[in-house]
């Protein structure tokens, strides 16, 4: 396989591609699938630490004072999705896309994942200051090839959480408890 040394080719599998997409060699079709399989795998680690947290912690205080709901007043899991009010998703939607225009811009001479406006694991500096270089992929090998892996498993954990959620109705003990 022509990217079987790249980053993330690890236990294991060591390089995996069962649909054969890098078997054409195509290295810029390969970065941008890289790209993405990172940022998605950032997504779904927040996304299960989302998915986890309101079972032992909410903000005190109100979701939308207009609407009087409070945030212990929303549902945990997929029950959540029809509780929020439309503004809050449209500004989650905003949130989200300035993050991907301004913010988190993978730029193209910098290595898959390594981000501008972040720092390690694509946190963006805004939220904890400071600024970004270049990372250097040899010193930083076993923490990339961690955060790729971390990514992957997260990817296949939300949707079984989301999955099970839908199945069984709940976000509690008795999702995880037989």
């Amino acid at each position: 396989a022509a990217f079987d040394k790249e980053l993330g080719a690890a236990m294991p599998f060591k390089y995996f591609d069962p649909l054969g997409l890098a078997s054409d060699g195509d290295a810029g079709a390969f970065r941008r699938r890289r790209a993405a399989e990172i940022k998605n795998g950032r997504v779904a680690m927040w996304a299960c630490m989302g998915y986890i947290t309101p079972e032992y912690f909410r903000w005190p205080g109100y979701l939308s004072p207009s609407a009087s709901l409070k945030f212990t007043d929303v549902p945990n899991g997929v029950a959540a999705l029809s509780k929020v009010p439309a503004e809050g998703w449209a500004q989650i939607g905003i949130f989200i896309a300035f993050l991907e225009l301004f913010a988190l811009r993978q730029d193209k001479d910098r290595m898959p994942g390594d981000l501008t406006g972040a720092g390690r694991l694509g946190l963006p500096f805004f939220l904890v200051g400071g600024k970004s270089g270049p990372c250097d992929a040899v010193s930083s090998e076993r923490s990339l090839n961690a955060e790729l892996n971390n990514g992957r498993l997260a990817m296949l954990a939300i949707v079984g959480m989301i999955s099970q959620n839908g199945f069984l109705g709940t976000t509690g003990p008795s999702m995880w408890i037989p």
